[in-house]
């Protein structure tokens, strides 16, 4: 497996794994949460989350 070497915390989109650790969540739930917020990006076979539409949506749905 290749990785990139110009991966980006600040970047817009986020791999599955980046999106773990800045959230503190889990796969499964980093997934179902990018599914449900519509934050997916599809490009070619890479699976990425818009950080901004993924943090909105946790601090709206989720905000007490």
């Amino acid at each position: 497996m290749n990785l990139a070497k110009n991966r980006n915390e600040n970047g817009e989109l986020l791999t599955i794994q980046q999106t773990c650790q800045l959230s503190n969540l889990g796969q499964t739930v980093v997934r179902q949460l990018a599914e449900e917020s519509k934050a997916v990006r599809r490009i070619g076979r890479s699976y990425r989350i818009n950080k901004k539409i993924f943090f909105e949506y946790i601090e709206n749905v989720f905000a007490e």
